[in-house]
């Protein structure tokens, strides 16, 4: 039995015992139904009984169902009828005279308003139970649900960056360079963090730092150098914590959207700093120059419209993100307030 059920029956005994001294006080002093023998012992047991049959049937069975009226006139005609039964029978089985007037007394009253102030307590004490029950099933069901979603969210963003930068390595394999080896080295120890360091809902600012700058080492290697890039980090306070690849995502969609659409002079731009508080983030990127292209990117493919979500699961009302686009650059601006 587990220790919670064991506690809870140990928990009803002690209310039940206190109860009958009580009752068998409050009778004893004011000789409360004296013509029948173990009057206070009998009248307990009655009311237990009645007690848990209403609780654990006829509110399962009726209530529970939707049927409440059924329900409460159900309740009330039992105690009306279990009692002066049961004090019926046990007056026959003592020879005591059986008479309408002896049974009906004012004693008779008093147990049934002890009786239904009994039932209302339990039935009140399960309306709250099953709240509580319905309340905490209902913050894990959201909980196991936000847990889902990030973990297909993360998936998302995995097999996005892994199809982007095979590209990285098959371009370089094209063109037979000498830095292939060291592209796949590369892109074996970002799979491998990837994997290994991202499992967490947080982890150090650092790291994806770190994970920034080994990108951008792969994708000189992709380009030859053929574009510019200012990878400014400003301020980086040691106990800054970040979700996973949220910066990583921006710099990889400046490449794929920015830099390999960009004819002449590509750049990226990024800013980086964090203080207590807060972690700011920027990052612009030229475009290429085409009408016809104006207002594209930002609100296309698995990248930001991922991000977006990852930022509300994990920063409700802690987040502020600003993209912005002209003819020459798209500009995303984040700032993370800590929620730790």
């Amino acid at each position: 039995m587990k220790k919670a059920g064991l506690y809870q029956i140990m928990l009803h005994l002690l209310f039940w015992v206190l109860y009958t001294l009580v009752l068998y006080e409050v009778s004893t002093k004011y000789n409360v139904n004296t013509s029948i023998p173990y009057s206070v012992f009998i009248t307990t047991a009655v009311q237990i009984g009645l007690v848990y049959f209403i609780r654990y049937y006829l509110f399962r069975k009726y209530y529970q169902n939707g049927k409440p009226i059924l329900f409460t006139i159900l309740a009330i005609s039992s105690i009306l009828y279990f009692i002066p039964v049961v004090w019926m029978a046990t007056m026959i089985i003592f020879n005591i005279n059986v008479t309408f007037s002896g049974l009906f007394t004012t004693d008779i009253l008093l147990v049934y308003i002890v009786t239904l102030i009994l039932v209302f307590i339990s039935i009140s004490f399960t309306l709250l139970l099953e709240k509580e029950r319905g309340k905490n099933e209902r913050e894990k069901f959201e909980r196991e649900k936000k847990e889902m979603e990030l973990f297909a969210l993360k998936n998302q963003i995995d097999s996005h960056f892994l199809f982007n930068t095979l590209n990285n390595i098959y371009g370089l394999a094209l063109k037979k360079s000498d830095l292939t080896p060291r592209g796949i080295l590369l892109l074996s120890e970002i799979l491998s963090f990837v994997i290994y360091e991202t499992k967490n809902d947080y982890y150090p600012l650092s790291k994806e730092i770190q994970l920034i700058n080994s990108y951008i080492e792969l994708e000189k290697m992709r380009y030859t150098n053929s574009f510019s890039i200012d990878f400014e980090v400003n301020d980086i306070n040691e106990d800054s914590f970040i979700t996973p690849l949220i910066l990583f995502t921006f710099l990889e969609n400046s490449f794929k959207h920015g830099i390999s659409k960009t004819i002449h002079n590509p750049w990226v731009k990024i800013r980086l700093k964090s203080g207590v508080s807060e972690v700011s983030f920027e990052i612009e990127n030229s475009v290429q120059e085409s009408s016809e292209n104006s207002g594209q990117n930002e609100n296309k493919g698995i990248g930001l419209d991922n991000i977006r979500r990852r930022l509300t699961l994990l920063y409700p009302q802690m987040h502020r993100l600003i993209t912005r686009r002209d003819e020459k650059s798209f500009y995303v601006g984040l700032t993370l307030y800590k929620n730790y």
